[in-house]
């Protein structure tokens, strides 16, 4: 019996109808987060209540004239795109559908990735007071992230062998989670403060000898503190802050522990040279640095051009 004909012999599959089934899969399969999860489920969500048709039926003029009806930011746009082709991937593999529709559209909403530091002075003030309000071991861990820019999972991986506080060798050892290899970050007082306390601090807690491999952060049960975790208490700390936002009827937060790293990566390229911020971010391209310069550049030229015009107003 053909393909066509087992598509048809069943009731019209739907994103809808499928949805559930589809991220059941991919959660036995791949073992995804659930912060993973929630993002497919709000994205699969929000398509199947616009576009109704059945899977087989499902062209990529639909899945074009869904996106331009929606009118989101690019980063919004392309989530959403890797949520629906990863679905009809899955829904040709299950024989529900004939094609997948979404590879015809992602090139079109392709978009360069640039840094997004929080930009609002009242903003960062109001994130960094919510952080200061979090309990142990998350405060530190939204500091670190907030002030020396490592990525999330660097921070989850770090060991109690991997800080070093010797006066005058103040060091993170930051297992690089691109190449795998151990980048030195040194910890200075003049940028990196709350996270130089905190770290002193927290090592004094700790109180007793721990093995070198011992987890830095670790959950009230003992275990390496979750990703998962980490960003239920992040949801609260951008709610205490006032930054969330309605999406589909529920609260998200107006920013990602990922604009933590470009916001610290922005005010560091300002005491730093490039050179520097580059070994502290772990990145392996001097471009990607280089972005967060022209930024902070451009930032300052905007902030002239503005005083300029406000004293030639004065004046006139």
């Amino acid at each position: 019996m053909s393909t066509n004909a087992n598509l048809s012999l069943h009731c019209p599959r739907t994103i809808a109808s499928e949805m559930e089934t589809f991220l059941s899969d991919v959660v036995h399969e791949h073992g995804l987060s659930t912060n993973t999860i929630t993002s497919y489920r709000c994205d699969l969500r929000t398509a199947a209540a616009m576009i109704e048709a059945p899977l087989e039926a499902i062209t990529a003029d639909d899945i074009k004239q869904f996106f331009a009806s929606r009118n989101e930011q690019p980063g919004t746009t392309n989530r959403r795109i890797a949520s629906l082709g990863r679905f009809f991937r899955w829904a040709v593999k299950q024989g529900l559908a004939l094609h997948n529709p979404v590879e015809q559209v992602n090139s079109r909403y392709h978009t360069e990735h640039r840094p997004q530091p929080i930009a609002s002075e009242a903003e960062r003030r109001a994130l960094d007071s919510a952080i200061a309000n979090s309990s142990q071991p998350y405060r530190l861990i939204f500091i670190l992230l907030r002030e020396i820019g490592i990525r999330t999972d660097e921070v989850l991986n770090l060991n109690v062998g991997d800080v070093i506080l010797e006066p005058g060798r103040e060091v993170l050892l930051v297992q690089d989670s691109k190449s795998g290899t151990k980048r030195m970050v040194v910890l200075t007082p003049d940028v990196m403060p709350r996270s130089l306390r905190g770290l002193r601090s927290w090592m004094r807690e700790m109180a007793e000898a721990l093995p070198p491999e011992t987890p830095l952060f670790r959950s009230s049960r003992g275990n390496r503190a979750s990703y998962d975790t980490l960003h239920r208490r992040w949801v609260q700390v951008c709610k205490q802050a006032h930054l969330v936002d309605i999406e589909d009827g529920r609260e998200v937060p107006r920013y990602t522990l990922h604009h933590l790293r470009h916001t610290a990566a922005a005010e560091l390229i300002a005491f730093y040279p490039e050179q520097v911020v580059r070994r502290i971010l772990g990145h392996r391209d001097p471009r990607s640095t280089r972005r967060y310069a022209e930024i902070v550049h451009a930032h300052q030229l905007g902030g002239s051009t503005q005083e300029e015009a406000q004293r030639e107003q004065q004046a006139s």
